[in-house]
Parts: structure tokens; sequence; C-alpha cells
């Protein structure tokens, strides 16, 4: 997927009135705790156009925080902001208890890896990683110590003399990386860095940036697309859409309570199941007449209207068992209209309720398209969501 470009995100006028141009009184004391605290931080461009609303999140000495959202969602651009790359409209940004709206961000004291890799082609490995050091002007000793040091880490010394170009894709990323380690900075800033590299790259690099973030006990701030870069890799997530913060938690917290029907789609591979349905004391009835009896617990203490959004995951639809060729009670007849095998299991796609439903089955046996199959739902597990405001019931 491109990178985000900022005049590409999300098309919304900015409106001023009396409140959002009152300024917005620091709060350094109340954010004392953090390592990264941004505030109330807005981006609005010079046409009008607003990226990024009322932005607050404290980042802890060592988090691994994940800005994870659709393109244009304002991700990158607020990772430009704390990067010094863009100007903050509106709101206070600190760096280890420092006010940072105003320096430079050479005067940061942070490290960025780039989508694009952002390598010199003419200078060498050695000379990549050593040249924000060089126009520091460190002493040579300190330079060629920080470079070896990197490059072993990242297992790159025999690449030390070459040229990018004489690189693999996952060889330029790691010198990418070394660029940033030599500096030994505070903060850790990378922009979709794995996002040029094959799948099976991809993967490897996830668990080799966590690592490198572990044992460089680091603190890193890190903008993806792929929901499962998120959650394999983040501390703390932080889900975004159309410049604003949807919700913010850790991979599990947002996976099993997710706040919104947009969270609950976006987090999830496969994505959660969703049908508008009837619901009537303790029932829901789908379109097509199916009914399933939800239990108590899950309803307790809810207002569920009579029309709902019920959400349920692929994991949380299961085989069914079928008694002399009939289904039993809380068992339903699929046909399989599409079966993507992976390796152990199957995502299975048939019509039910009159949506899409996808279901996970082991790889058992061989399924076809036209199957005849059964599922049954850990109602347990079941989310409603309210179909005006899709928020979380």
């Amino acid at each position: 997927m491109a990178k985000e470009k900022p005049a590409k995100e999300p098309l919304e006028r900015y409106q001023p009135n009396a409140e959002n141009e009152k300024p917005i009184p620091e709060e350094k004391d109340k954010h004392a705790g953090a390592y990264v605290s941004l505030q109330h931080i807005d981006k609005v461009y010079d046409n009008n156009v607003q990226a990024v609303f009322d932005f607050s999140l404290d980042i802890k000495r060592h988090e691994f925080i994940v800005f994870v959202g659709p393109s244009g969602c304002g991700k990158s651009t607020t990772l430009r902001m704390i990067a010094g790359l863009e100007d903050i409209t509106r709101g206070q940004l600190y760096i280890d208890g420092e006010l940072c709206n105003d320096k430079t961000p050479k005067d940061r004291d942070i490290a960025m890896v780039f989508q694009s890799y952002a390598l010199y082609p003419h200078m060498s490995v050695y000379d990549n990683m050593a040249f924000g050091l060089k126009i520091r002007h460190m002493p040579k000793a300190e330079i060629d110590k920080r470079v070896h040091e990197a490059a072993r880490i990242l297992q790159i010394e025999e690449y030390l003399d070459r040229k990018p170009k004489a690189l693999s894709g996952g060889q330029r990323q790691r010198v990418a990386l070394g660029r940033a380690i030599v500096r030994k900075a505070k903060v850790f800033l990378m922009d979709e860095p794995l996002s040029n590299l094959d799948a099976k790259l991809r993967v490897q690099m996830r668990s080799e940036i966590v690592k490198l973030h572990d044992a460089l006990n680091a603190t890193t701030i890190y903008v993806t697309h792929d929901q499962t870069e998120a959650m394999t890799m983040a501390t703390r997530i932080v889900v975004m859409k159309l410049g604003r913060v949807q919700q913010i938690g850790t991979p599990i917290e947002i996976y099993q309570n997710p706040v919104n029907l947009f969270v609950a789609g976006f987090i999830g591979s496969p994505s959660m199941n969703f049908f508008r349905v009837k619901y009537d004391k303790g029932v829901v009835t789908f379109s097509t007449g199916e009914k399933l009896d939800i239990p108590a617990a899950i309803v307790k203490g809810k207002n569920i209207p009579s029309e709902v959004i019920m959400g349920i995951r692929p994991e949380d639809v299961r085989p069914g068992k079928t008694a002399e060729g009939k289904p039993e009670d809380g068992v339903y007849p699929i046909e399989v209209r599409v079966a993507e095998l992976l390796g152990q299991e199957y995502y299975i796609h048939a019509d039910f309720g009159g949506t899409d439903l996808v279901s996970k089955f082991p790889a058992e046996r061989l399924i076809s398209i036209h199957d005849k199959m059964a599922v049954s739902f850990n109602l347990r597990k079941v989310k409603f969501f309210d179909p005006k405001s899709e928020v979380t019931l």
C-alpha cells in the first residue's frame, strides 16, 4: 500500500470558533509519568483541511506503541509531528519532560526509520550509518564503535563496504535501522518500515524489530496500516480513523473488547462477522429467519434495541455436529461458497442470515465449494453494536 501523504488525509474542513481557537493550557504536571506526552494535538493544513483531531496519548519509557488505521487516518501525520517534520497546529508535545513544539527535528533526540529506507545511493553502508554522527562532529573512534556495534546487532557487518544497490530489501531495511540505532536516541519513530518487503520477510523483520527494541531498551512509536503487525508487535495500540483516536489499549484489550464497530472490524483477521438482526427477550432473529438464543450473561444490564448489529469472530463460528444427517439444536446448515486453505485450517465463506459468514474449520479433510456443512456459534463471544452510533453495547 502506498505511503500516506498528508495532503490526502481526511478532507475535513477546519471550522474555527471561539472554543477551538483558545490556547490549550499546559498540563505538564498532570502527565509527569510520561516519557512522550501528546496533549490535545491538532493538525490543520494551510488549506483548512484538518488531518488530526484532539490526539492525546501518554507513552511510558520503553513502551512499543503502534499507530494503526487505514490509509488517510492521520497516523503518519501524527508521527511526523512528533518528529518535527510537520508543525503542530494546536496542543503540546513533551519528550522526556521537555516541551518540543518549537524544537527542530535535530534537537528532539529522535531517530526515524522511513518506509522508503532513505539511504544515500552513492555512500557505502558504513557511511550511510555514520552520516548522522559525522554531521554532529562526533569523534571518529566513537563513530566507528557505534557503527560496528549496530552492524553486529543487525548482522550486516559483512555488508559495510557495499553500496545500497547491492543489497536486498531486507538488508537495506537493516541498514536504515542501523542508522537509527547508532544515534542512541530517546525515541525511535518508524513509519511503515516493512511495507516494501515481501510477506515472508515482513514476518521475519517484525520479530527482529521487537527483539531490537527490547535489546536497546528503546521507546518506539511505530506506524502501520497492517493490523497483524500492530497485534504482534505492540505494547499498546492506538487505533485511528479519519484523524481521530478510536481506542487505545493492549492488543488483547482491543481484540476482546472493541469500543465500536470500526475497531471490531479493523482488528482481527479475518474480520469479525456482522449481522443486522432483530432482538427480543434474549432471542436474535436473522433476516432469513434463523434464530439464536443469547446467554443471559451476555445481555444482562444492557439496553439492546429491537434492531441491532451483532458481531462474532470467525474463530467463534465452529464446525457443528449433526445427528443422522440433521443439525442438532443450535447447529445450522451452510453451503460452502469459498474455502481458503491456510495449512492447518480453512477459512470457510458461506451465506448465512443474508450475509457472508466467515468461519474457521480445521483442515482434517478436503473442503470444496458447494459442500454442505454445519456450524455452531460460541454465543458467549457475541458482541452487540448500536446501529446508529456504532458503539459497542
